[in-house]
């Protein structure tokens, strides 16, 4: 069974166009990632800062995993120098 994390961010209005092009990257090289069966990027049309993921992994395991590499290799520090707040996120299974 899979399992999906949504996973919402707010950027900061002077980091919207660097922000855009790592969307645009992680919706690219997310699913090549192992374990990760897709992704969807969306972009609120009302407030163009607010960005939410919609991941799907084999794994609740397979995510941590991934994650922990992130922070690890200083992606997730980059990510965050982008944003206004921290991001929110959850696992989520479909019914």
């Amino acid at each position: 069974m899979s399992v999906s994390v949504v996973v919402q961010f707010k950027a900061l209005p002077t980091s919207l166009a660097s922000f855009q092009n790592i969307m645009e990257t992680v919706k690219i090289d997310l699913p090549t990632i192992p374990g990760c069966r897709g992704v969807s990027v969306m972009q609120d049309l009302e407030d163009s800062c607010r960005f939410t993921l919609v991941e799907v992994w084999e794994s609740q395991a397979r995510h941590a995993a991934h994650v922990e590499g992130l922070i690890a290799d200083g992606t997730s520090a980059s990510i965050a120098a982008h944003l206004d707040m921290q991001p929110s996120s959850g696992y989520f299974r479909t019914l």
